[in-house]
């Protein structure tokens, strides 16, 4: 979570712009947090006030959410989900990387990979239900999962490959790489 919310806000000053070198100061002056680390604090904020069994944890995801995202309204939401988080509540098909951005904590509070396949779907379908949506959540927290178990970086990545082919490397892609608020977009770049 806490790496989640680092890259965040270290990554914040470069979101739409995108900067293709590794020389960079990790926090800048203009250097803030975002709509993905409210939204993290929301799903962990979730899990800790759903019942045990986690029955009510979509519930709870909703109203987490919606308390945080008040009280941080002007963070970056993307246009679907604030009206969302500020007017319906319904889910509405995305495939958006915040989906992916937001689902570390699923991987703390689970006490196996396919529990926190299960807390992730509870979180995740009631804004970003569409499949890509779905999917790059999934691997994401369960990348986060196997490696917070002591996994090896080769075992993450057969993992993530069932979902995500990754037949590049980042040098390879550094000079071309635009902006993609999609999962299927970021979320296997992220990944390598």
């Amino acid at each position: 979570m806490l790496g989640a919310i680092i890259g965040d806000i270290a990554g914040s000053r470069f979101e739409f712009r995108n900067y293709r070198k590794k020389d960079f100061v990790l926090f800048a002056p203009d250097s803030t947090y975002t709509d993905d680390s409210v939204m993290t604090a929301a799903v962990a904020q979730a899990l800790l006030n759903a019942e045990e069994d986690y029955s009510n944890l979509s519930q709870q995801a909703i109203q987490s959410m919606k308390d945080l995202g008040n009280s941080h309204p002007d963070r970056g939401y993307g246009f679907h989900f604030y009206q969302w988080l500020f007017e319906d509540q319904k889910p509405y098909q995305s495939y958006g990387n915040g989906a992916a951005m937001r689902v570390s904590p699923c991987a703390y509070a689970a006490g196996s990979l396919a529990q926190t396949i299960c807390l992730v779907d509870e979180v995740t379908r009631v804004s970003h239900n569409h499949p890509e949506g779905m999917k790059g959540a999934e691997v994401t927290a369960g990348a986060v999962y196997l490696a917070l178990h002591g996994r090896s970086m080769q075992e993450i990545r057969q993992y993530t490959e069932r979902k995500y082919p990754i037949d590049f490397t980042i040098d390879s892609i550094r000079d071309t790489y635009e902006f993609d608020a999609s999962c299927q977009g970021t979320v296997p770049q992220a990944l390598e």
